[in-house]
């Protein structure tokens, strides 16, 4: 199984190309708030920005 915080990164270095979008085109995620910062998880490729 993969270390999930090699998917973590910061909005602000990688911000979106179309917003709301991430970059494998997915518009679903799954959001949660964790020690006062927001994460958002695409549904289709796992990839988690902490926004």
């Amino acid at each position: 199984m993969e270390n999930q915080e090699d998917n973590i990164v910061l909005y602000r270095d990688e911000p979106d190309e179309h917003a709301g979008r991430c970059e494998c085109g997915n518009n679903v995620f799954k959001s949660t708030v964790l020690d006062g910062k927001f994460y958002r998880k695409c549904q289709e490729c796992g990839k988690t920005k902490i926004v």
